[in-house]
């Protein structure tokens, strides 16, 4: 029985432009967010729908460059390089950076772009890389509570078998009564199994 693959030399460009462009287009969306990877399946299909519009842009952009110079005497490879590679990235942190600031959503639907958010977890949405330092408050079901600073050294995991959390700064004190930080200073790692809930303090209150 003859053996199949998917990429050859022959339906290398084919390969490219159909899944290739799409696929690096997710990578580079993703940049904005903090989240589990997507199913296979799901990441088929929409590396698919993503190269097909990929193509309809770079089908765009190549009309408007058929009378530059440049362009006309470019190479095949270059082209392909333009349309798989440079087009994508591009295109995908172009559009992280609008989905992340919640803008033009309705631009997306209105041309068939997957556009469900890319963060499946609120917990991954809390903690996205656009989230401003400031104080959070941990509280676990059985009344624990830990007070710390997440800032731009801290860190907190996006695995969702083993969410967990570095506060830099760590912090005593309660409710109604001044923060004070331990002598000598404190930094944690912070387990988030049994956590209830996790509140953010905005940094100027």
């Amino acid at each position: 029985m003859p053996s199949f693959s998917l990429i050859t030399p022959e339906n290398y460009a084919f390969v490219a432009r159909n899944l290739l462009a799409g696929y690096v287009f997710i990578i580079c969306r993703s940049y904005y967010f903090l989240g589990s990877k997507p199913k296979l399946a799901e990441l088929l299909v929409h590396a698919v729908i993503l190269s097909l519009i990929n193509q309809l842009v770079f089908t765009w952009i190549a009309g408007i460059l058929a009378y530059v110079p440049f362009w006309t005497s470019a190479s095949n490879n270059i082209k392909l390089i333009t349309e798989v590679l440079i087009l994508p990235v591009c295109l995908g942190l172009l559009m992280g950076w609008l989905l992340s600031r919640e803008r033009a959503a309705w631009i997306f639907r209105l041309c068939a772009i997957p556009v469900i958010h890319p963060i499946e977890r609120a917990y991954d949405y809390a903690f996205a890389q656009q989230r401003a330092p400031g104080f959070v408050i941990v509280t676990y079901e059985d009344g624990t509570v830990v007070r710390g600073y997440f800032g731009l050294e801290s860190l907190v995991s996006s695995d969702p078998d083993r969410s967990d959390l570095y506060l830099e700064r760590l912090y005593s004190g309660g409710e109604n009564v001044q923060w004070t930080s331990p002598q000598p200073g404190r930094s944690g790692y912070i387990s988030l199994k049994g956590v209830r809930s996790i509140e953010f303090l905005d940094p100027q209150d």
